[in-house]
């Protein structure tokens, strides 16, 4: 219930941002995503990653904030696999761009994500991340965008092993990287 608040939260911030912005566009994105792993466990030197490679396709709406400022929230559909498994992510930026020149963008911002994979007791299936993001507009309605979410929130805040002489928290996040196009109505 409390992952539905979230989402439904995030919807009423993105319509608040189109009633302010001065004007708008829409627009549809598809690429490559690749989903990495990392854990980590107290006092143990070094931590380990695992990584999966797939694809994303999303919607999303490009709204003016002042000159050369924008806000981009995106709702995206990822899939990764992985020796013969997948896994299926619902993926939501909310983007600050800044123009840097005549059709480069540079952005910043939050990255919620939430796992649709079965539910597991030891792994937190909503997380927060921070992305950064360029893009180029080789076109009126064609753009390259690139993003890399860094994750923040720890994705087994539970989840302890035991070494037989005491007991050692796991911490995990989600990271990911993505290179696609964007297509703006």
């Amino acid at each position: 219930m409390k992952n539905l608040f979230s989402v439904a939260f995030l919807f009423a911030i993105f319509f608040s941002v189109k009633s302010y912005s001065q004007s708008g566009d829409y627009g549809v994105t598809a690429g490559y995503n690749n989903f990495i792993l990392s854990a980590s466990v107290d006092q143990i030197a070094g931590s380990g990653a695992d990584g999966a490679s797939g694809y994303y396709i999303g919607v999303y709406g490009d709204f003016d904030l002042a000159d050369k400022f924008s806000i981009r929230p995106e709702l995206q559909f990822s899939q990764v696999f992985k020796n013969g498994d997948n896994g299926e992510m619902l993926i939501l930026p909310v983007i600050f761009n800044y123009e840097i020149v005549d059709k480069l963008k540079f952005g910043t911002g939050p990255v919620f994500d939430y796992y649709l994979g079965e539910d597991d007791e030891d792994v937190s299936n909503f997380g927060l991340g921070l992305g950064f993001k360029g893009s180029y507009d080789v076109s009126d309605d064609i753009s390259i965008t690139t993003m890399y979410s860094l994750g923040i929130t720890n994705r087994s805040p539970d989840l302890q092993v035991s070494t037989g002489f005491q007991t050692l928290d796991v911490t995990s996040k989600f990271d990911f990287f993505q290179v696609g196009l964007s297509y703006k109505f």
